[in-house]
């Protein structure tokens, strides 16, 4: 018994002793010196937009690793940037003006020992983010104000929207961010009265814009009253009345199973429902919720791909001839996963359903016809459980 417990004692040391071997080994460089790599040199700067790319020989040391490119912003954080020894080159970003900055170039061998330094000044063209504050245009909208912007690079930007309290103190109102070339973005909820208005541009090495501040009046806005609405069905309209389906579930204002639904055959003819929002209104924004569930959020007759059409005197044959197509819209999954996957952001998402602004120069309409050109199923079918549209209805 006493030498199997001592072979068990001598197998535990040995054990012990080869993991931290390997621990030893994992954390501690091959062949570790105390012998600094030679330089880079050969350097060539190319500036870029908020950028620069150096090129540079590398020294002739067999154990170089890799390169290190450091600078220090002018709020005194240091930015560092590598690569390997397989590549000569490295980009530096994040320069939020065109001045000159020193970069400083390392060379690191495999026991991380660092040449020294070799200094290197460069003049970065005008950043994104400079260049998207620049492309700003901004303007009244419904409730509140809308702006457009250019992004030629695509940087993730964000703009930060500004404007007064009750009390007139200038306060963060909404921050939207993107990394699209070109869109517009809205703030609403404001009432049609003169307020100030601010958008700064944020990059991610958080480089700001200056402010660009405009007083601008939000043209007058209204959530439609829901009591007005009537169904209206023409004759090429496609019944909403499958499994139990009604048009007048799309305003009740409960979001639930009880929807309008057209069925789930599969044709690819787009399907048409139409309603009558009871007033003559300029349409400014809307929302649209499907049935509240993981069956439908991105997925089954889920209206994908959608067009909200509008008319003040529709024709009683149901032609398009006398209806204007007010915006198109796309149901976009957040996840852009597969149908039938689907993550907590995905239902956060679906929770709110699609919101589209409706632009400006649209013009009144009293009815609106919903057009589905294709669903999640692949078919133009589309269950709807709640609408809610907003406008100028005076």
């Amino acid at each position: 018994m006493k030498k199997h417990n001592l072979f068990i004692i001598l197998l535990g040391l040995a054990t012990l002793f080869l993991l931290q071997s390997c621990k030893d080994d994992e954390n501690s460089p091959i062949n570790k010196d105390n012998k600094a790599p030679g330089q880079v040199f050969n350097v060539v700067v190319e500036n870029m937009s908020g950028a620069a790319l150096l090129t540079y020989s590398l020294p002739s040391d067999e154990d170089l690793l890799y390169v290190v490119a450091e600078y220090t912003n002018k709020q005194g954080k240091v930015f560092d940037f590598r690569a390997s020894y397989y590549t000569n080159n490295i980009k530096v970003e994040g320069f939020g003006d065109t001045d000159e900055y020193t970069v400083n170039l390392y060379a690191v061998d495999r026991s991380e020992n660092r040449s020294a330094p070799l200094a290197v000044k460069i003049n970065p063209l005008e950043p994104q983010v400079q260049l998207t504050a620049k492309s700003l245009k901004v303007q009244p909208d419904f409730g509140g104000m809308s702006f457009t912007y250019k992004n030629e690079t695509k940087a993730d930007l964000s703009f930060i929207v500004i404007t007064t309290d009750v009390d007139g103190v200038k306060m963060v109102a909404e921050t939207f961010y993107t990394s699209r070339d070109s869109t517009k973005f809205a703030i609403r909820g404001y009432t049609a009265e003169p307020r100030l208005f601010g958008i700064v541009v944020r990059d991610k090495w958080d480089n700001l814009s200056d402010t660009l501040y405009q007083n601008l009046t939000p043209i007058y806005e209204v959530k439609l009253d829901k009591s007005l609405f009537r169904p209206i069905v023409f004759p090429n309209d496609a019944a909403a009345t499958h499994w139990d389906g009604s048009l007048e579930y799309m305003w009740n204002d409960v979001v639930n199973d009880k929807a309008a639904h057209t069925g789930n055959d599969a044709s690819t003819t787009p399907k048409h429902i139409s309603f009558d929002l009871g007033v003559e209104a300029k349409l400014s924004r809307f929302n649209l919720k499907t049935i509240p569930d993981d069956k439908h959020w991105f997925n089954d007759v889920t209206p994908r791909f959608y067009e909200i059409w509008g008319s003040l005197n529709p024709d009683p044959s149901g032609s398009f001839d006398s209806w204007t197509k007010l915006v198109s819209v796309e149901n976009v999954k957040p996840s852009g996963l597969s149908v039938g996957n689907i993550t907590e952001d995905d239902r956060a998402v679906g929770r709110n359903g699609d919101d589209a602004d409706i632009p400006i120069e649209m013009p009144k309409v009293r009815y609106l016809r919903i057009v589905c050109t294709k669903n999640w199923s692949g078919n133009t079918n589309m269950c709807i459980s709640e609408i809610t549209v907003w406008g100028d209805d005076n």
